[in-house]
């Protein structure tokens, strides 16, 4: 009987170990990598590691301070076992451009900045190796007065134009950029609530609200010369709204600021035929942007979780309204930077994670990106090239460049 049940026991081990589990091994360098299998540690040694987990789907992850991480989705079926070695490269070096900046902007190897030091703006040119290694060509002031860098600015498509908003005053400022001496700003509007560039650079859309109650949408040119009353706002019930163009120009996203929350929801604009629709009847919408596609709409919606510092969670749905869905990350959408995927985006963390990473509209699947020393900086701001792979990006108040390389 005890040899009988013994075999009983060792049957029922050997089903249990090759049959209902599997073994992941993993050698990486370097040796002091943090190996994750589904968020649970394991412990190196000799920069080895193994796990026994259950068949199915997994998520293996491989991370050390400057270097590129590792992830890989596998999936364990029976008697299948995982090995592999793991040679993580070195994350990218930032490159500095500047000791103190603020609305930064890039535009092929052209970075745009104001210089916190005399709050003047700056055009450094870049030379870019092909390892993705920047140097500072050239770097010319851009302004001759200072400007508040309280102030918002406004970038037009092409950086040629800032549009200066101070309180609900705006002005425009051509850089001239070979004429300082007579440079100036010069009155946009007063009265002016949110206003947005068109991509195409094709007119400017901006919420007029005087004293007297008028509460209109209003489409300018450049110098707010040729101007159009494109929606009466106040016919609508909508106050001092968000507003945000479709990469296309096309169309305009729209969300009251009213004070009762629950009538914040979005409404879309078709610039050409000014008909404006709600997109959806939940409240409590705080801003949103458009896929690089121009047919998705990623939107934030208030959150009264206290483990969400910036108290808004993402959602995606298409612009016809349907296929709404929850992305289950915090963060505010006018963090959203288009991605040349547009079923991706691309999205600075939280400050305090300095991480920047593509998150899938479809599957909700991230990629992290990396650089050197990103574990002690702060990213504030963040600003892609016009390819995509690099960015501009402020930590501790310096400017830096970065070649974006991800998992």
């Amino acid at each position: 009987m005890v040899l009988i049940g013994f075999f009983i026991f060792l049957a029922a081990l050997i089903y249990f170990l090759f049959f209902i589990h599997a073994k992941v091994s993993v050698e990486v360098a370097p040796t002091n990598a943090i190996v994750t299998l589904d968020n649970s540690p394991a412990q190196l040694l000799n920069g080895s590691a193994s796990f026994v987990t259950g068949l199915g789907k997994h998520t293996l992850r491989v991370d050390a301070d400057n270097y590129v991480g590792f992830k890989e989705e596998i999936t364990l079926s029976r008697g299948q076992n995982y090995s592999k070695k793991i040679d993580l490269v070195k994350a990218p070096e930032p490159n500095k451009i500047a000791d103190s900046a603020a609305h930064i902007a890039i535009s092929d190897n052209k970075v745009f900045y104001q210089s916190l030091s005399n709050n003047l703006f700056y055009l450094s040119t870049l030379d870019i190796d092909n390892s993705g290694g920047a140097t500072v060509a050239t770097n010319q002031q851009i302004t001759s007065t200072p400007i508040d860098p309280k102030s918002k600015i406004i970038w037009s498509p092409d950086k040629n134009l800032i549009l200066v908003k101070t309180g609900t005053t705006v002005n425009l400022l051509d850089f001239k950029k070979y004429d300082f001496i007579n440079q100036s700003e010069t009155l946009f509007s007063n009265n002016v609530g949110d206003i947005v560039w068109a991509p195409d650079g094709s007119r400017l859309a901006y919420y007029y609200a005087p004293p007297g109650g008028e509460r209109s949408l209003i489409f300018s040119d450049a110098s707010n010369q040729n101007i159009y009353r494109a929606a009466n706002l106040a016919e609508l019930n909508i106050e001092n709204p968000y507003l945000a163009f479709s990469p296309d120009s096309q169309y305009l996203l729209i969300i009251p600021r009213n004070a009762d929350f629950n009538q914040n929801k979005i409404y879309l604009m078709d610039v050409y035929t000014k008909v404006v629709t709600p997109l959806n009847t939940a409240g409590n919408q705080k801003e949103a942007v458009f896929s690089s596609d121009s047919k998705k709409i990623i939107y934030s919606t208030f959150s009264n979780n206290p483990q969400n510092p910036l108290r808004q969670t993402l959602s995606v749905i298409n612009s016809d309204g349907s296929n709404n869905r929850d992305l289950g990350i915090a963060a505010r959408a006018s963090d959203v930077k288009l991605w040349k995927n547009p079923d991706q985006i691309f999205l600075p963390i939280d400050s305090a994670e300095s991480k920047m990473i593509v998150v899938g509209l479809i599957d909700g699947k991230t990629s992290d990106f990396y650089f050197a020393g990103q574990g002690n900086s702060t990213v504030s701001e963040v600003s892609l090239s016009d390819d995509k792979s690099g960015a501009v990006f402020t930590s501790a108040g310096k400017l830096y460049f970065v070649k974006l390389i991800s998992n």
